[in-house]
């Protein structure tokens, strides 16, 4: 299990970290949204053994996590970061980056390890290229490959993915996701990706000005946030004012009649349909605002809609 236990982080005189406190379970998955600045990063790398708290301790399986002040080399064995910094050997082969992540293991399992990951990677024809050449996204999934390559027990990802195209992203995700599971291995991720959070969370950590400010399920947050900062992590967000007061839903919470309890009827008027593939976008024009409506049917016609507002 992961513990982190009232870590506190300052850079010179800036809290960035408050007392900070919760757990993951060995092979949950635990996402963290927030704004920017937030300190989402620094929490991970903290976690890492990367930065030194001046209060609190990270726990992995009841071993405290050492900071960089006391030791000679930042960092765990049992846990792997893969951050926006990339970390690589930028003067070794993309080759030579993962071998040195497997040098405990014998040649055959080195061998293989290095195959499979240069494959779900895509990195094949690069695996003679020095780091330092590689593209943004290509180091990206290096970094991937090398946290990966000698099982950690704890995987942490800063927006991972965020370089990577539909069909790289595709794969390396499913890779991960099975790699995970049978490793039983425990994963917090940060995003801001609503469907990254909901693909990937079990539970969710909210994190504001550097403390938490909920941790919940993904599907929790998006059905029921609490106001509309925290609902705009998870998906769109439609607001209204009618008399002076705004109101919130999601663009699949609506109806063309009413059909329960406490609901608002507005008056609308279809502008155009968009086919976004398994699920079509209606836009509609509400006074002088545009709202997003999503139904899995295109609707030829609408001039009124019912919701029940988010909070």
């Amino acid at each position: 299990m992961l513990s982190v236990q009232n870590i506190s982080v300052s850079y010179e005189t800036v809290a960035v970290l408050k007392k900070v406190t919760f757990s993951v379970e060995k092979g949950e998955r635990l996402v963290i949204v927030g704004e920017s600045g937030c300190g989402k990063t620094t929490l991970l790398k903290t976690i890492a053994g990367q930065i030194q708290p001046f209060a609190g301790e990270v726990l992995v399986d009841k071993e405290r996590i050492k900071g960089p002040n006391e030791q000679l080399v930042p960092g765990h064995p049992k846990i792997k970061l893969v951050n926006q910094d990339f970390g690589l050997e930028t003067f070794h082969t993309v080759e030579e980056n993962i071998r040195l992540r497997l040098i405990q293991f014998n040649k055959e399992y080195i061998d293989f390890r290095i195959e499979t990951l240069l494959k779900v990677t895509g990195l094949k024809k690069n695996r003679h290229q020095l780091a330092k050449q590689l593209s943004g996204g290509q180091k990206q999934r290096l970094a991937i490959a090398r946290a990966l390559a000698d099982e950690p027990e704890v995987l942490l990802l800063d927006e991972p993915f965020n370089q990577l195209d539909y069909f790289l992203k595709t794969r390396i995700e499913n890779y991960i996701d099975a790699y995970i599971k049978q490793y039983n291995i425990t994963l917090v991720m940060v995003s801001h990706n609503a469907e990254e959070t909901m693909r990937w969370g079990e539970n969710v950590m909210y994190l504001n000005s550097g403390k938490i400010a909920r941790i919940d399920t993904p599907v929790a947050f998006y059905d029921n946030p609490t106001n509309k900062k925290e609902a705009g992590f998870f998906g769109v967000v439609n607001t209204v004012r009618i008399d002076g007061k705004y109101y919130s839903f999601r663009p699949h919470q609506f109806s063309l009649g009413r059909n329960h309890e406490n609901v608002i009827k507005i008056n609308v008027s279809l502008e155009r349909i968009v086919n976004k593939g398994w699920y079509y976008e209606h836009l509609v024009s509400y006074g002088k605002k545009t709202i997003q409506l999503y139904h899995y049917q295109p609707i030829k016609s609408i001039d009124s809609i019912y919701f029940k507002p988010l909070f």
